[in-house]
């Protein structure tokens, strides 16, 4: 790696990985020499808190689906970024080569943000018969397989497995859990009741957690909101419900009990890519590695570790920062202007980030918020979550060249919310 050439290579093309692009070509007229790769197995990117919305017939994908060439061009010229679409492989720290399907890597400054992968606990059997959530495909699966079960359960005779069919069950009771059974029960309550009226007596919707309380981490009182109008919408929730077994036709819990059902939706915990679990840093309890101040892997100066890969204690606390969206956003753009200070010269700069809040849908109408201190619930709640969305969603990309596919997800949210979903198979 001769010569005054700089290059940094970011695996991962989520929200933070592409920040951490634009923000370093933002900065390239100041570097000279510099050059970025982004590295993903994908060559677009969705954003993770519409995927949901894929389920529930809401948001056709092509409509939540970006283009990463397009989106590295942000800003006119192309700059100093590249797009690789391959396979990671493997991290080799000591050489400072990443493998990749398509051959080795080499980089001055790696950034890790690879982001993660469901959590199993372990349970071979839950990971063989249980849906997940955390690609748009994944989505889409289960919007495909809600359908399967209704077409099947019309030509069920048997009333034991036509039950099966008609029971969702998702497990794990944070922000995803709960939207995702919010959204299962309008599509299934409100969109298909007009195709299958004779199956919803049938019909149950269940929220599994293992905790003795929903939105772990939240105010309690969003906790108690929560599961007061998921029960009044028709959603059974199991509190302090650990499952033990999953099998084609049913779950078990650690009590003894046993649900029927054809669908269960694993949502219940995280953990980082066999990549990532394979580095040889010091990592914190469930994987994730340890950085500093300021996102850098203290054993390995050069490495940074965002999102859900990273564990980092917040401020004045023994708190970690959480794996989430809102924070990782944040990440990018601070581990940027890190590189930059470090190949200018300059003092690193730490990473600081104050929680801002949280909205949730919980139906058409109904939303929680908690700001800073105060939590709210109802139309209020849920008019802001929707002028929030929208404006995320304008403003996320800022792409005029992606206007019609911006445009597509608007236009379907208009129909959506008087449920006129799509309730056919998606590609």
């Amino acid at each position: 790696m001769g010569g005054d050439k700089k290059k940094v290579l970011i695996l991962g093309a989520g929200a933070v990985g592409i920040s951490v692009a634009l923000e370093l070509k933002k900065a390239s007229a100041g570097v000279p020499g510099l050059e970025v790769t982004l590295v993903d197995q994908r060559d677009y990117h969705h954003p993770l808190p519409f995927i949901w919305q894929v389920v529930s017939g809401s948001v056709e994908p092509s409509h939540i689906s970006f283009p990463l060439h397009a989106l590295l061009r942000k800003g006119g010229a192309t700059g100093p970024v590249k797009f690789r679409q391959s396979r990671v492989q493997g991290i080799d720290v000591a050489k400072k080569v990443v493998s990749t399907d398509d051959g080795e890597m080499e980089w001055d400054y790696l950034v890790v943000a690879l982001g993660s992968t469901t959590n199993f606990f372990g349970m071979a059997n839950v990971e063989e018969s249980s849906l997940i959530l955390k690609s748009l495909s994944d989505a889409v699966s289960i919007h495909n397989h809600i359908l399967d079960n209704y077409e099947a359960a019309l030509r069920e005779g048997d009333e034991q497995r036509q039950r099966e069919l008609l029971t969702f069950v998702v497990v794990g009771g944070g922000p995803t859990g709960v939207e995702l059974v919010a959204a299962i029960q309008d599509f299934v309550r409100k969109a298909l009741i007009r195709d299958y009226p004779s199956l919803m007596s049938q019909t149950r919707v269940l929220l599994v957690e293992a905790q003795d309380a929903l939105l772990s981490g939240m105010k309690a009182k969003m906790a108690e909101l929560a599961i007061s109008r998921l029960r009044s919408r028709g959603i059974e929730v199991l509190l302090k419900t650990r499952i033990t077994k999953v099998w084609s036709g049913g779950i078990q819990t650690a009590d003894g009990q046993t649900i029927p059902t054809r669908t269960v939706i694993w949502v219940a915990g995280v953990k980082p890519v066999a990549v990532v679990e394979s580095l040889p840093f010091n990592k914190a309890k469930g994987g994730r590695i340890m950085v500093n101040q300021y996102l850098e892997v203290p054993e390995s100066p050069g490495v940074y570790v965002l999102g859900d890969c990273a564990y980092l204690l917040q401020e004045h606390g023994s708190v970690p920062y959480p794996p989430t969206q809102q924070v990782a956003q944040r990440q990018g753009p601070a581990c940027a202007r890190n590189i930059i200070c470090t190949i200018q010269g300059r003092e690193q700069l730490a990473f600081r980030y104050k929680f801002k809040g949280q909205l949730i849908y919980m139906g058409r109408n109904l939303a929680l918020a908690q700001l800073g201190d105060r939590v709210f619930d109802g139309f209020a709640a849920a008019l802001l979550r929707r002028v929030y969305y929208l404006w995320v969603f304008i403003s996320y990309l800022g792409l005029p060249t992606e206007f019609r596919r911006k445009l597509g997800a608007v236009r379907d949210w208009i129909p959506a919310y008087f449920y006129h979903r799509n309730t056919a198979h998606l590609e």
